[in-house]
């Protein structure tokens, strides 16, 4: 037997069948060689960088700004030192003998912070965020849409007036409301591992975005719930509940997985936005949204671009960041639905 008649003769899986797919899209495939070195820079980055060079990400150099209070540029070498000497006036060189560390991408604004240990720890932080208000919205709109589909009637109809009362409210303010409200309660809880705020900001975003998932199973349950496995499923004396969580959730997990990459990309986006109204994450804690408002300022207190005290440069590396980011999840996405449902 040939090598071609024994491939044909391997029974294809339907996990097999996914990846064969995904393999021909050459743009996921390289969408999520992007995503892994994004998220390998962000969580191994930091630590790497902050023993190389002997600084962290909130460590203030004072010498990185000028008169001016503009940051240094690309690859500058300035002072080893976190305040000024009380002895000497502003501007004044250092004491004699001060040790130098670098500034790979230069300061991050009047601090003169690094910025490339800013932008790495900013990324993980947005990512954290983004990451955990998808899994806590797809959680939320997986339950509340397979209740509604399976079960139909007043409890649909319920989820349904709910669902569409919350798509009805305007995002961002909601968030800013709830943020403003609900947020400070929330915002020192880390879990032990998480940056101060990032908790907050995964309840709040996906507390009101979980109605998109939920529609979208919504829809697949009702159509599931009386194909013939489910029938059968109902004759051999399984319960409601096992049936949707052995036979009606296994269905919808792989079509809310290449959902949920877009819902990743969006909320990126979103903590961005809400951090840069003033309501994400607060400094020190860096992340994209603050790394722009910290050369823009946010919407309660805009600052203007001056030449003579900011650097683009401070508002072009997290713009990249954020679109590299974003638009390699909906690539991704975006093979994976192709993938999982060649159909349509």
């Amino acid at each position: 037997m040939d090598l071609a008649a024994t491939e044909q003769a391997v029974p294809t899986t339907p996990r097999r069948l996914v990846w064969r797919r995904l393999r021909r899209d050459r743009l996921a495939i390289v969408s999520g060689v992007c995503l892994i070195l994004l998220i390998a820079l962000v969580w191994i980055g930091p630590p790497v960088l902050e023993r190389v060079l002997g600084h962290g990400p909130n460590d203030p150099f004072p010498y990185a700004v000028n008169e001016n209070l503009r940051p240094a540029g690309f690859w500058a070498r300035v002072p080893d030192l976190h305040t000024t000497s009380a002895t000497l006036e502003f501007g004044a060189p250092p004491p004699p003998g001060t040790k130098t560390t670098l500034l790979p991408l230069g300061g991050d604004g009047q601090l003169g912070r690094d910025e490339l240990q800013r932008l790495l720890v900013g990324g993980r932080v947005s990512l954290e965020v983004a990451v955990g208000a998808t899994l806590l919205s797809i959680l939320l709109g997986l339950l509340a849409g397979g209740v509604a589909g399976y079960f139909g009637g007043l409890i649909d109809s319920l989820i349904s007036r709910v669902a569409d009362l919350v798509m009805a409210l305007p995002l961002l303010l909601l968030l800013i409301l709830v943020g403003a409200t609900l947020g400070p309660r929330l915002y020192g809880i880390t879990l032990g591992a998480l940056q101060p705020g990032v908790f907050s900001l995964v309840v709040v975003i996906g507390l009101f975005t979980w109605f998109y998932p939920a529609r979208i199973v919504r829809a697949e349950v009702a159509a599931l719930k009386e194909r013939e496995f489910v029938e059968s499923a109902r004759m051999v004396g399984a319960g409601n509940w096992r049936i949707l969580r052995r036979h009606l959730f296994p269905h919808v997990l792989p079509v809310l997985l290449a959902y949920s990459t877009f819902l990743v990309a969006t909320n990126i986006l979103v903590e961005a936005g809400v951090t840069f109204l003033g309501v994400g994450i607060k400094l020190p804690t860096a992340s994209w949204g603050n790394l722009l408002s910290t050369a823009w300022g946010t919407s309660r207190t805009p600052m203007p671009y001056d030449p003579a005290r900011n650097t683009i440069w401070l508002t072009v590396f997290p713009t990249l960041a954020i679109l590299l980011a974003t638009v390699s999840w909906t690539m991704l996405g975006e093979g994976l639905r192709r993938a999982l449902e060649p159909s349509r």
